[in-house]
């Protein structure tokens, strides 16, 4: 991390995430239209529904239909990553479909089932998803950035579990507290990397939050909050989450992963 002048951190561009090849091969070399048509009915009772059940249920329709746009999205977009061979990173050569898997993703206007295209090498064992690749999330991880983004955004100043229960009411997000804070865990290493580590100022406050829940305000995880509040009170959140967007797209084939991880 370097600092401009006035003190203020510049993140470095991410390194890059294909060694072997001088881009993603998920990039898509032009531009992609994709028409997205969202409508649908709702049905009002003028005798006994009131201004507040239309909001409701406009509400809870138009997450359906944003959901079912995105599938649909989703789909033209595979397509697209899809038209051009799918190479192995590994040994250059094209790889052959193995199918399609389901995966469950939660995006911002909810979760989504998704099944996409599985390519595999015979020579290597290399396995890749070429949407999983775009999208960027790696196996085991079914919150997306923009997800994160909002369910850090109020842990910083909320417990964890009524910060879900905030997202569950106004986002419509299924999380729990107990996922936060794994969420939180698996972030803090790039929060600490991005701004280091938080100072004491604001602990014992924290320290009551955490006591109040009956946990101990002197912990690795109230240390982790500390470090969160930090990043939003530094005037850095939306470059630090634009950058850690940029991030996702570094998610490497499994077979790829597995021989980075034995060096």
């Amino acid at each position: 991390m370097h600092r401009r002048a006035g003190g203020r951190p510049h993140f470095p561009p991410p390194a890059a995430a294909w060694p072997l090849l001088l881009q993603s091969p998920t990039a898509m070399p032009t531009p992609l239209t994709l028409p997205v048509e969202i409508s649908f009915r709702i049905t009002l009772d003028l005798q006994s529904a009131t201004f507040y059940d239309l909001q409701r249920d406009i509400r809870r329709e138009a997450r359906q239909a944003l959901l079912r746009a995105l599938r649909t999205s989703l789909g033209e977009v595979e397509k697209a990553l899809l038209a051009a061979p799918i190479l192995c990173p590994t040994c250059c050569a094209p790889m052959r479909s193995r199918g399609r898997t389901m995966r469950r993703i939660v995006t911002v206007f909810g979760s989504l089932a998704v099944r996409r295209a599985r390519y595999g090498c015979a020579p290597c064992g290399t396995v890749r998803r070429p949407l999983d690749e775009w999208i960027g999330l790696a196996e085991g991880t079914e919150y997306t950035a923009a997800v994160r983004e909002q369910v850090l955004y109020l842990s910083a100043d909320l417990p964890y579990e009524r910060a879900a229960d905030v997202l569950r009411h106004v986002a419509g997000i299924g999380i729990s507290g107990r996922q936060i804070q794994r969420l939180l865990e698996a972030e803090s290493e790039h929060i600490q990397a991005a701004i280091g580590p938080a100072r004491a100022e604001g602990e014992e406050p924290l320290r009551r939050r955490f006591r109040r829940a009956g946990r101990d305000g002197g912990t690795a995880g109230a240390a982790r909050v500390l470090q969160l509040r930090k990043l939003k009170t530094s005037g850095l959140w939306e470059q630090y989450w634009a950058r850690r967007f940029r991030q996702e797209g570094a998610v490497l084939p499994e077979a790829a992963r597995r021989v980075q991880g034995s060096r």
